[in-house]
């Protein structure tokens, strides 16, 4: 008798235990384990632990949108957690698979993602003129650091509709960037394609946070907005068009990840 007491009892306490794990409350979560990044902040959390939403979601006060995210309890229990996350908000939609590499690196796989090219505006630095247009990837993948700088990546980038608005106004076509590298060496291309009043010919270089970029830019126009707006950006060239050079260093500020 006093063993089929403890087996029930055994029994009830890992039922008690697995539904506590299954119901655990993100909002309850977030405030215990929230402190592990700094850089991110949740409102509005419901749902549990495992499949749970947070109605605004912002990075160093950044505001993102609305974030809903799953994250696979058998993954997690056997120590290879992965989560997966659907950001929707105004100017940033995206989805993807998050998970851990080691103990100091995030993998990102399946990144589906469209944003306003507002987001492009400061590896642009040109504060005259205000990128427009939408930048459209798809299964992109990349790893990145504790700090939140890329250690590996692969991915191709649309910048569709692409232009500028500020003291002049001129549409670019579209704009393809193909990025490429492995431990924090990367290595990115821009071209258009043709469908532009503008020839666009570029590299860029990010070795370990420290980024270099160089673009050439030819007007296929004599007179209009195209032209108007190259007086506002980089250096004229012998050749003709202008040579824009932006380098400088990723500002992560203390680890994020």
């Amino acid at each position: 008798m006093k063993r089929s007491w403890l087996l029930i009892m055994g029994f009830s306490l890992l039922v008690l235990l697995g539904t506590v794990l299954v119901t655990f409350p993100a909002v309850l979560a977030w405030n215990w384990w929230g402190t592990n990044a700094p850089g991110l902040t949740l409102q509005g959390v419901s749902g549990t632990l495992w499949k749970g939403s947070a109605m605004r979601a912002s990075v160093r006060g950044q505001a993102l949108g609305r974030l809903d995210w799953q994250l696979s309890p058998w993954r997690t229990i056997t120590g290879n957690p992965q989560i997966q996350v659907q950001l929707s908000g105004t100017d940033l939609n995206l989805s993807a698979l998050i998970a851990a590499r080691g103990e100091h690196e995030i993998a990102i796989t399946a990144l589906n993602a469209q944003a306003q090219a507002g987001w492009l505006a400061p590896v642009l630095a040109i504060p005259a003129l205000e990128p427009t247009g939408m930048l459209v990837t798809q299964n992109a993948n990349m790893v990145l650091t504790r700090l939140g700088l890329p250690r590996d990546i692969d991915a191709q980038l649309e910048w569709r509709d692409a232009g500028v608005r500020g003291q002049v106004v001129a549409r670019l076509g579209t704009l393809q960037i193909s990025a490429r590298g492995s431990n924090g060496l990367i290595d990115a291309s821009v071209n258009d394609r043709g469908d532009g009043d503008l020839e666009v010919r570029g590299n860029a270089r990010l070795d370990q946070g420290n980024y270099r970029v160089e673009t050439i830019l030819v007007p296929r126009v004599s007179t209009g907005p195209i032209v108007e707006a190259l007086q506002w950006i980089g250096a004229p060239r012998i050749e003709g068009g202008r040579l824009l050079v932006v380098e400088g260093r990723v500002d992560v500020g203390q680890e994020t990840l």
